[in-house]
């Protein structure tokens, strides 16, 4: 831990500035701090992974609950603010009323345990504010971005949280597909392997179905194969807009002709034609929900595999070893057919235009 040359009288300047007092120190700048949001006290380490450490260790204030991180520069680089509290609740917020040596330095920002995070301009939770959703993250868009003096954790919505309730809580609920990424190929995968066992070479056709799922910025807490009315508003909204069919999860027939020579084994292996987008949803709730009528849904990606479209295919394979032989053949002496063999190379052959870091920018209710 950083030794401070000004000892105690230091730490009590740091004490007063998170409570609203004279700003910390420059000599704090660079460093990894923790900010308990109960006791208002603050400690500043040597690394990024020595003030989680003591974060979650309760080392620091009151509590060993991360609810917040907050970084310096944008994409979660530079210093960093670690901010403990406790997990986000119904009816309760937590507070840091003034960011001391942080103060206009906050270009990005993680949070966790369901709290929802509003940046004030001013101390105090004065002047211009962006709000964002719990469970989230982001870089700051200009209108905040090293501008932020206080800060409040509240219970608010995810973008997940809001999604499902699209259609199903939510009296409207609207996609706008804004903008579409260029098409592009994806991983290559397995579709079927068989196997010579016998003497002589053998000419085998294939012909199996290979499906392919999708994915959204929210697929870690929503599944795109879920069924969810959110997705299915997504593919409305984008034949709407674009006059093309949109897919979460595509399957298509692959047929080709495969020459396996004896001892060999030979595989089929598909990449297909993916489509991505991004865009928004706004929806209406006849009951308020999180204080507020109606939500937007911003920064919204997908990614699904074209319909109809088989896409890339290629044909590979290589002599069995002793032991797959072994293992496939057992007394066989003609071909054997298993999807189940050598596993396809999983690069993909371009990249999707997906923004990786999403922008807080914006008003998310009205």
């Amino acid at each position: 831990m950083h030794k401070y040359r000004l000892g105690a009288a230091f730490l009590a300047a740091v004490v007063m500035c998170l409570a609203g007092g004279v700003p910390a120190n420059a000599e704090e700048r660079g460093e990894h701090c923790v900010a308990d949001t109960a006791t208002g006290v603050i400690r500043c380490f040597d690394s990024a992974g020595d003030s989680l450490a003591a974060a979650s260790a309760g080392e620091v204030g009151a509590s060993a609950t991360v609810i917040s991180v907050l970084y310096e520069h944008g994409n979660f680089g530079g210093a960093s603010l670690t901010v403990t509290g406790s997990p986000c609740v119904e009816g309760t917020s937590q507070n840091l009323g003034f960011l001391g040596a942080w103060n206009d330095k906050i270009s990005s920002f993680q949070t966790f345990n369901n709290c929802y995070i509003t940046m004030y301009e001013h101390a105090e939770y004065q002047g211009g504010s962006q709000e964002w959703y719990a469970n989230d993250s982001g870089n700051y868009g200009s209108n905040m971005n090293d501008k932020g003096s206080s800060v409040v954790y509240s219970r608010g919505p995810s973008r997940a949280e809001l999604l499902k309730d699209c259609g199903n809580a939510t009296k409207t609920c609207n996609a706008h597909v804004d903008q579409r990424g260029q098409d592009f190929y994806g991983n290559w995968g397995r579709v079927d392997t068989v196997f010579n066992c016998s003497a002589n070479k053998i000419t085998q056709v294939v012909n199996k179905r290979d499906t392919r799922s999708g994915k959204n910025t929210v697929s870690n807490e929503i599944s795109v194969s879920a069924g969810f009315k959110f997705l299915v508003d997504w593919s409305v909204a984008y034949k709407r807009t674009w006059g093309q069919e949109w897919g979460w999860e595509t399957s298509e027939s692959v047929e080709t002709r495969i020459d396996v020579s004896p001892g060999y084994w030979a595989g089929l292996d598909r990449s297909p034609v993916m489509r991505v987008a991004s865009g928004s949803y706004d929806m209406w709730y006849d009951k308020r929900r999180w204080g507020h009528h109606q939500w937007y849904v911003w920064n919204f990606s997908g990614e699904g595999p074209a319909p109809g479209v088989v896409g890339q295919t290629r044909t590979v394979g290589k002599k069995m070893t002793s032991e797959e032989k072994k293992k496939v053949c057992g007394k066989s002496a003609g071909l054997v057919r298993s999807s189940a063999g050598t596993q396809a190379d999983s690069a993909a052959t371009s990249v999707p235009s997906v923004p990786a870091v999403r922008v807080a920018e914006g008003p998310l209710h009205s």
